[in-house]
This record gives structure tokens, sequence and C-alpha cells, in this order.
């Protein structure tokens, strides 16, 4: 075993293993520094958890749903106990794929034992030193309790906790405006819980205001309260439940009495288990040219960003010229429907671009979504004066798949016109974004809309 490998990266959760893999694959020597626990809030495994869960709760929405159809259902009884089982066998099953066996035979060095900083280049596993030549921190971080009165004195649940949860929940209670809130409440509604949920201010404020209504909407159809701009101001600990005071964005106070509590306020990361400050980073920062940090240490939960970001990362490090620096990653949030954004979000009046153009599109009247039943959804894009799509926002139970190809586009800077003759089946989601191009064709002239075929032509090779 070398201890001085080109790559040393802290932190054996599910991203840590998947950039020591991606390092070793351009040809890197890696030691994977595994602190000998689950890293907190894995941002893969959780959401495999997650997909678990929410597929069950979909069936049993699906149930729920069959007349609508034309299709008859029958009662039906939802076990809490064998649905997180099953999310736990599905991750437990995916994990073998990553042992320290399987990871060692594809060339990764795994050390198990505490980490910690020596000096800026080196680090002691266990009681033994390395001198890697770049460090990578992907260490978790626990969840963040905020400062409500009486929060800490009952035993409220958090991201961790819920998805270990082997018991039928009465009215829950979630406190957080972030997607993991917004997913956890449709979940545990869908499941067979009353639901509110108070944000503590702004819903989902990363995310587009246009396609955020929609979807509380669609919540508010499913019987879940979203206290918009609402907040918990105290939370009382009784003998029988728990009693919850808000606070309506008005002044207004209301009292609520619950069985459970989920917050969802983000997580901290304890930098200081590593020794950080022996690495003499400058203040208040974790990061130089030979430390960075990754996913949740970087202040990422997001898998698919973290995972993007990691990996860029690894490139920067190792002298490697990444052709990821242009794609850019959906941000998305899994309900149904889902709702996915790429690229910022759109700025305010006053910073509006002269020649910006925004398009809209009903996805309720797209026969495939019509078929599948999709009763709202909605495709938004911002095109700058060349017709190029800058920013997109999705909200439709497949966002995921839509967004996945629209960010291609986007990172491609290939022009909206440039999708009006796209090859589809009939009827197909992805009439929306030809539908959409064909629209703005039509509000051009003639001479642009011939050279924008000409040039779909041309890249297709016809």
């Amino acid at each position: 075993m070398s201890t001085t490998p080109d790559l040393c990266i802290i932190g054996a959760g599910t991203l840590g293993v998947d950039l020591a893999l991606y390092a070793r694959r351009l040809g890197a020597s890696v030691v994977l520094a595994d602190r000998d626990r689950i890293e907190p809030g894995d941002a893969a495994q959780q959401a495999l958890r997650m997909a678990s869960l929410v597929q069950s709760a979909k069936r049993a929405q699906d149930m729920r749903r069959a007349p609508e159809l034309g299709v008859g259902t029958s009662d039906f009884k939802i076990s809490a106990k064998q649905v997180a089982e099953r999310a736990a066998r599905l991750v437990e099953n995916r994990i073998r794929a990553t042992s320290p066996e399987v990871l060692t035979a594809q060339g990764v060095t795994v050390m198990r034992g505490a980490v910690s900083f020596v000096d800026g280049r080196s680090l002691l596993v266990g009681d033994i030193t390395l001198k890697p030549g770049k460090i990578v921190i992907a260490i978790g971080g626990a969840p963040v309790v905020p400062d409500i009165p009486g929060l800490s004195d009952i035993d409220a649940l958090t991201l961790d906790s819920i998805l270990d949860n082997q018991r039928k929940l009465t009215h829950l209670v979630i406190i957080g405006s972030d997607a993991a809130a917004v997913e956890q409440a449709q979940l545990q509604r869908r499941l067979g819980a009353a639901v509110t949920l108070v944000p503590q201010g702004a819903l989902l404020p990363e995310f587009d205001p246009e396609a955020v209504a929609l979807l509380v909407t669609a919540f508010a159809d499913e019987g879940i309260s979203v206290r918009t701009g609402a907040r918990v101001v105290a939370v009382n600990k009784r003998s029988q439940g728990i009693g919850i005071e808000i606070e309506a964005e008005g002044g207004g106070r209301e009292a609520l009495d619950v069985s459970h509590v989920l917050v969802s306020a983000g997580r901290q990361v304890d930098f200081g288990e590593l020794d950080i400050a022996k690495a003499r980073l400058k203040p208040g920062t974790t990061s130089s040219r030979t430390i960075r940090p990754v996913g949740i240490a970087a202040g990422e939960a997001d898998w698919g960003a973290a995972r993007a970001h990691g990996r860029s990362v690894v490139d920067a490090l190792l002298g490697r010229r990444s052709g990821r620096s242009g794609l850019l990653v959906p941000r998305l949030i899994e309900t149904e429907p889902a709702i996915a954004q790429i690229g910022p979000l759109a700025p305010g009046p006053s910073q509006a671009r002269v020649g910006d153009t925004i398009l809209r599109e009903n996805i309720a009247e797209n026969d495939r979504a019509a078929a599948m039943g999709n009763a709202r959804g909605l495709v938004k894009l911002t095109l700058d004066g060349k017709g190029r799509i800058q920013r997109a926002s999705i909200v439709d139970a497949f966002a995921s798949e839509l967004a996945g190809t629209l960010a291609l586009v986007m990172s491609n800077k290939v022009g909206l016109a440039d999708l009006a003759d796209l090859p589809l089946p009939q009827p197909s989601l992805f009439e929306i974004f030809s539908r959409l191009a064909e629209n703005h064709l039509a509000a051009r002239n003639v001479s642009t809309k011939g050279q924008g075929s000409r040039t779909l032509r041309r890249r297709l090779g016809l």
C-alpha cells in the first residue's frame, strides 16, 4: 500500500466511493479513507431509499385514483413496516456492489479508522500517516435542528430517522422549505398520514415560483396542508401528542394537535472532527489548491449536482481538463408532479435582459400526458435573443426524464428552433418541445424559419 497516493478521498459514503472509482479510471492512485461509520446524510443512499418509499406510496395513490381511469379498486391496507423494510433491503443490496473487497479489486485502496489532518499535506488514518498529492473531503453532515422553543423537548424526526420509521404517522407536521421537506410531505400523506407543511418562510426559494404554485395546488388536491409563509413558533410536549403553535404570514396564530414533528432544515458538517485547523487553511475556509470539499461538505445536498461538482473537482485536482464544465445539471423535486429546474432562477424585473423571451406550454394539453391522467403540468423556457434556452422549469410526473434531454440541448447551446422537426412517435411527451419550437418559429419571419430548418438538417447530417 502506498502512503503517498495521488488522491485521498475522506468519507466512504456513496459520493466518496463514486469519486474514488472515477479517479481510478483516470489512472490515479487512490486511497479511500473510510471513517468506519455511515456518513450522515449520504445523498445517494437516501435518494435510493426515498425512491423505494415513493414507489410504495405511488402504488397506493394509483389504487386510490384507479376509478378515474375506469378501473375499479378494492380496499387496501398499507403496512408501514413492510414499506420501510423493502427500502432498507434495496439499499443493502446496492451497498454490496461497493464493498471494500469490490473496491480493492478495482484498484482503490480502502483504509478504515479515524481521520485527522497532521498538517496541510498529511493525514492520519487510524495509526497510518498518508501524504497524498491531493485531498477531497466527502464527509456527511448531521441534520440541523432550528431554535424553536420546546422543539428540543420532544423526539422530533429528522430526514435520517424518518427513513427508518416503521409506524403509521397520524398527523405529521413538517418544519422546512427545502426539497426534502416537500418530498416527505407527499410521501407521508400517501402512506396515510395527515400532513401539515410549515415552510418557515418562502417555500422552495431556489425554484421558479410559478412551478411551485402548481405543486402547491396539486398538494391541496391530495389533502396536504401547506401553510405558505407561516412559521412554527413554539412546540409544546404533552402526555398525549404534541402541541404546535403556528404564526401566519399576517401575524395571526393557530394551535395544532399533532402526533409527530419532522424537521428538514439542512445539514451541518463538523470539520472539527478532522482537525482541519492543522491543515493551516485560511480562516473560514475548508479548501485550498490541494484540499477540496465536495457534496454536503461543500454545501451541496442534491445528489446529481454533488456528483457532477465532485467529478469536476477530481478533474481539476488531477490536472485533467474536464468536458463537464459547461454541462447543466437539473435540480429536481421528486414529487408527483415533479419539478425540474435547469439553469438559474429568472432574474427580477429590474434585472431582465433585453431580448429575452419567455415561452410556456401546458403539459396537460399533451396527448401522452392526457392519456396518463396528468391533470396539470408546465414547461417554461426563457430564450435569449438568439433563440437559445437560458433557463427552464418543468412540472410533470416525468419531469426528470424531460429535463435530462433539455439540459443536454441547453449545454450544447442548441437553439429552440432546432427542436421543431424532432422525429417523435405519437403520442410523446417530448412533443412539448417541438410544439414550443414551432410556436416560436411561427413568431419569426419566414427566412429565419428556413434557416432554422437548414441548421437542424445540417446537425443531423441530412
